[in-house]
């Protein structure tokens, strides 16, 4: 079973979605591919810091830093043994950064000092009456704080943000919606407030996040006072897929920020075309000022934009040093005392029964076509190998069994048995090399033979059906490994290869 391996770790990478470089009516760049979703960023002096959402994948809430937009660097989790969820709002108050995320009354604070490295646990905001989800942040010029959330709602909150002294109430309405947009639902959430000049701004989503491609929007509001009243822009919206023929759907969710030079961005996420199993990416398009005051999507870029966005962001792992690396998160549980480190590599003590319900470890991709290749051992009574997965029902596995199977299970359209489906072949070893291509969601799985040479299974599997309108939960379709059953399986190593 020796053999060479062609596929190097990626160190650093520069993202270019060639075919869809720009939308319909505006420039569009990349600047988190994969499901970096419900885009939140804070300017700190020549610094930025950005956070996106990974929904209940743990650890959550992960903290990028750049200096110019352009080129990004993970810094770390802010919240490493709990799943995010809903969106997050970052912000800074005095030298301090805050992120607020939750809903109801279990909105929650975390906050950083300089260098803004470590982050403090989660804090309730404790409140007489429960807020909506999103939290949005802004202060006064007097320093009173203030919480926004979904539905219009607004709230006063203490000086060191962590506790309300008054109970949110309603003030926005949201944008008028045209009955000719189809849309999910009306479903106004996300603020994200500013101040610029005399007015306070508001960005706002709405239309759903996801159903069809023309749903998702971002809106804007303004006001002389934190509280309202709101006046609508005449521009609305700002961000929004016209048509399934745009190379982004359902794009919305956004935040402004100013850059270098006094030019300003809009920050936002969107689906690729065609492909949502691929989840929401973090965008970036520039933004103009009318002369009365109102933001609008930018023609063309300022200077500076002509080269591509860069993000530090391995996906492939040796296993060659104690501690998981950053790329790696589960679903809705992360035990850390499954993972021991060995020589050989990363063992894993087996979970679950099948390959879905073993909160298997994944990365979260980068491009649209990709494979991912392992060398595993098994020991005892455990199934294991490779799984892209988008939920416990929904994924596909190909795996080493200690029955002496190697198999690929496709599991989709929950009640249908006839759905369910395994390929069988008969494997008396204990150790093998496997591949897991997903090629634009075509599923396609690889093995290699004792003579060294790569074995495609006859069957592949369209996996585009893998995705939040039909299994909800706004999750993406990811690349990992898994071990199901009693006993351990040990992982050489995990290449991720673009196509």
């Amino acid at each position: 079973m020796k053999g060479k391996c062609a596929l190097p770790a990626v160190l650093t990478a520069v993202f270019c979605f060639a075919s869809l470089a720009f939308g319909k009516d505006y420039p569009v760049k990349v600047l988190l591919p994969g499901n970096w979703a419900d885009p939140t960023a804070v300017k700190v002096g020549s610094d930025y810091y950005l956070t996106a959402n990974n929904d209940d994948h743990i650890p959550s809430v992960m903290v990028f830093h750049s200096r110019d937009l352009r080129r990004w660097e993970p810094m770390g989790y802010a919240s490493p043994r709990e799943g995010q969820s809903l969106a997050t709002d970052i912000v800074r108050y005095g030298d301090k950064l805050y992120i607020y995320g939750g809903g109801g009354r279990n909105v929650w604070a975390m906050v950083s000092e300089r260098p803004y490295g470590q982050w403090s646990q989660r804090a309730t905001v404790q409140s007489p009456e429960p807020y909506g989800i999103d939290a949005g942040h802004i202060a006064d010029e007097q320093g009173n704080r203030y919480l926004y959330s979904s539905g219009g709602l607004v709230g006063a909150i203490s000086r060191d943000g962590l506790e309300a002294v008054s109970a949110p109430r309603h003030v926005y309405d949201g944008w008028p919606i045209p009955e000719s947009i189809a849309i999910e639902c009306f479903c106004l959430e996300s603020p994200k407030l500013f101040k610029r000049g005399d007015w306070y701004y508001m960005v706002s989503a709405q239309g759903g996040t996801a159903g069809p491609t023309t749903s998702h929007m971002a809106v804007v509001a303004r006001s002389m006072n934190v509280m309202g009243p709101w006046e609508e822009s005449p521009h609305n919206p700002l961000i929004w897929t016209e048509s399934a023929s745009e190379a982004w759907w359902s794009k919305g969710h956004a935040t402004l920020i100013e850059g270098s030079g006094g030019h300003w961005y809009a920050i936002y996420h969107g689906y690729p075309n065609g492909q949502r199993t691929f989840g929401r990416c973090t965008l970036i398009s520039p933004v103009k000022w009318t002369v009365d005051g109102w933001p609008v999507i930018a023609a063309t870029w300022p200077d500076g934009w002509e080269e591509g966005v860069e993000v530090s962001w391995p996906l492939s792992d040796e296993f060659d040093r104690p501690g998981l690396s950053m790329q790696w998160q589960s679903l809705h549980r992360l035990d850390l005392q499954r993972y021991h480190f060995r020589d050989d590599g990363l063992e894993v003590s087996a979970a679950g029964d099948e390959p879905g319900d073993s909160f298997p470890l994944t990365v979260n991709p980068k491009n649209l076509a990709y494979e991912v290749e392992t060398e595993l051992t098994i020991e005892g009574d455990v199934t294991a190998g490779l799984i892209l997965f988008y939920s416990p029902q929904a994924y596909v596995s190909f795996g080493l069994s200690h029955e002496g199977r190697l198999f690929r299970h496709l599991r989709k359209f929950p009640g249908q048995s006839r759905a369910n489906r395994s390929d069988v072949l008969t494997c008396s070893q204990k150790r093998i090399k496997l591949r897991l291509r997903n090629d634009h969601q075509d599923a396609s799985a690889y093995y290699q033979d004792t003579e060294g040479r790569w074995v495609k299974l006859e069957r592949s599997d369209d996996i585009s059906g893998l995705q939040h309108n039909v299994y909800g939960g706004f999750l993406s379709i990811r690349p990992g490994i898994f071990a199901a059953g009693q006993d351990t399986a040990t992982f050489t190593y995990f290449r991720y290869r673009p196509l």
